[in-house]
């Protein structure tokens, strides 16, 4: 570091580059990255369920001829017929090693059984005997010849000399399935793959609140490295433990994946409240925070160009292999305050100092002030702001569902990625237009504020108010083309408005603020399936989630709340 340091900062002065547009650029990556993790396998669980029951069909018919025999594993009746067996074959080996003499209860029952046999061979309809079982030393020719004959139905002789006679156990004959651990299509079934898409949810959502603060204390470089670092790792050993591990692991590991990915959007927030001016914060931040549309269009190119590679891990080593390439770049550029940075310039950094918020606290130990929890979960515009990114969350998965849809068409049909490009990019352009819009906006809002057209409040309301229009135009026009415009739109005055609130509200715990609203906004990935079946179901719920964004578009604020101030050192107790 110390060797590469210099270089960098000619390199930089050199070229005249900001460093705050360099930590932008690679804080966008960051969020690329995330959703790219996030969507990795989202989009290839169908395409891993299929080769898994492929490689199971494999399996079966490498398997041994004992292994072929085995009950049918999804077969309830099957498989207590055959426990029965076992159970009774065991029993009566057992019981055999204390009656092996001739006087036992077991050879007198094995003589009216041959009686029995033959009276029934003569034509006499006679109710079998229960099912016994003798030894086989005490048998007489005549016997054994008899019970050979007997049309009694018996199970294959033990190793223990005893044979298993039974008629109320038997079970029909069919070809059964393998049984494996990993990939037996009773296993990965559709249920299941709800809950190992759901799965990263669950880790996602509590890491929100911790990886904010930590962020505060300790800077969000390291938090932030960390998270996309431990989550690419992660999802290159995806593939090996799909393979070795089966759901239940996968199911886990997706868990583990977003406890490492929650902080991401807190950290980066925490770094743009110090690296950002205020004059340029609805440009910069809202087109850092609104990257996610890009990751989902380099997630839904990876897969798509995967297709024809007929190997869906593929996928899954390209997006950690970026996040490792990030993580190398980022921890050599890019610091979490301006006055660590070796490579900024002092005019640059002079200028980011007198811009950004006038109760922005820059020293190492004001961070260390406990949160105004009780404060911030009593403010209304907080929880107008969960509400809202609830709903943004909502129509985002919505949407990125149906590039997943397009790519199972695409296997369906036998089709190769380049043979439907046309309409890959038409069902991408929208996701690209949002991010697109998300600066258009941006840089209004911007203009807005510097020009005094508008305080900081009234423009955030007016970007509110305008996603409000747009998302009713939307259910007006629901699954018609003209629809998707008003998507885009609302999209891009969501990230030029509600987004960039959390840095509006509390500079000096935009990290902790971004926690608790994106955190409790990603609930509707643990409850998409039931909301999807609602909005089918009842037509009802889009107006209560147009009324929603009424109500949120009225609540919020853009100005400094009283919890941001922090108390002076010498007051502290």
């Amino acid at each position: 570091m110390p060797q590469v340091q210099p270089k960098l900062r000619k390199f930089f002065d050199y070229l005249q580059v900001r460093q705050r547009l360099v930590l932008c650029a690679f804080a966008l990556l960051a969020i690329v990255n995330a959703y790219s993790i996030r969507l990795c396998l989202d989009f290839s669980l169908s395409r891993i369920a299929r080769d898994c029951n492929e490689l199971a069909a494999v399996q079966l018919e490498n398997a041994p001829s004992t292994w072929r025999k085995a009950p049918k594993v999804n077969s309830d009746r099957a498989h207590g017929r055959y426990a029965a067996n076992k159970v009774l074959a065991a029993i009566n080996a057992f019981a055999a090693k204390f009656h092996s003499t001739a006087n036992s209860p077991y050879a007198s029952r094995n003589v009216r059984e041959v009686r029995i046999n033959q009276r029934a061979r003569a034509g006499h309809k006679e109710k079998p005997a229960r099912p016994t079982r003798q030894p086989r030393d005490r048998q007489t020719r005549q016997s054994r010849r008899l019970a050979r004959n007997a049309p009694t139905p018996s199970y294959p002789r033990q190793k223990s000399g005893m044979s298993c006679e039974t008629q109320m156990y038997q079970h029909p004959r069919r070809e059964p399935e393998p049984i494996t651990v990993t990939n037996s299509a009773d296993i990965w079934t559709k249920e299941v793959q709800v809950l190992i898409t759901i799965s990263f949810y669950v880790g996602y959502m509590i890491t929100h609140i911790p990886g904010g603060r930590l962020a505060e204390r300790y800077g969000g470089k390291w938090i932030l490295g960390a998270s996309i670092l431990s989550s690419g790792i992660l999802t290159l050993l995806t593939p090996t433990i799909v393979r070795h591990g089966g759901p239940k692991s996968v199911m886990l590991l997706r868990m583990v994946i977003g406890l490492f990915e929650g902080p991401t959007f807190p950290a980066v927030s925490a770094m743009l409240a110090q690296w950002v001016p205020e004059k340029e914060r609805g440009r910069l931040c809202s087109s850092v925070l609104s990257a996610g549309e890009i990751g989902i269009i380099f997630m839904h190119l990876v897969s798509g160009f995967t297709i024809d590679e007929q190997d869906w891990a593929v996928a899954f080593y390209v997006v950690g292999s970026g996040a490792i390439l990030w993580f190398m770049g980022f921890v050599v550029v890019c610091y979490s305050k301006p006055d660590d940075s070796p490579y900024i310039q002092n005019s640059e950094r002079e200028y980011i100092k007198s811009q950004v918020c006038e109760t922005l606290e820059t020293e190492a130990g004001d961070a260390n002030e406990a949160v105004p929890w009780s404060n911030m979960l009593m403010n209304a515009p907080i929880w107008a702001l969960i509400a809202s990114n609830m709903q943004h969350d909502w129509n985002q998965q919505e949407f990125a569902k149906e590039l997943e849809q397009m790519l199972l068409d695409l296997e369906a049909k036998g089709k190769s990625y380049w043979n439907e490009l046309e309409t890959s990019i038409r069902l991408m352009a929208p996701h690209l237009y949002s991010w697109l819009a998300s600066l258009t906006s941006g840089s209004f809002s911007d203009y807005l504020i510097s020009e005094g057209i508008l305080n900081r409040t009234q423009t955030r309301r007016l970007m509110s108010w305008l996603v409000f229009i747009s998302v009713t135009m939307y259910f007006i026009h629901d699954k018609e083309s003209s629809a998707r415009p008003w998507s885009i739109l609302a999209f891009g005055a969501y990230y030029a408005g509600i987004k960039l609130l959390p840095l509006d509200m509390s500079p000096n715990f935009a990290g902790t603020l971004m926690g608790i609203t994106n955190g409790l906004g990603a609930l509707p990935g643990l409850v998409l399936p039931v909301l999807e079946k609602l909005e089918e179901e009842y037509a009802i719920i889009g107006s209560i989630r147009a009324t929603l964004w009424f109500i949120c578009a009225g609540y919020i604020s853009g100005e400094v709340q009283s919890y941001n101030r922090l108390e002076p050192t010498a007051n502290r107790s």
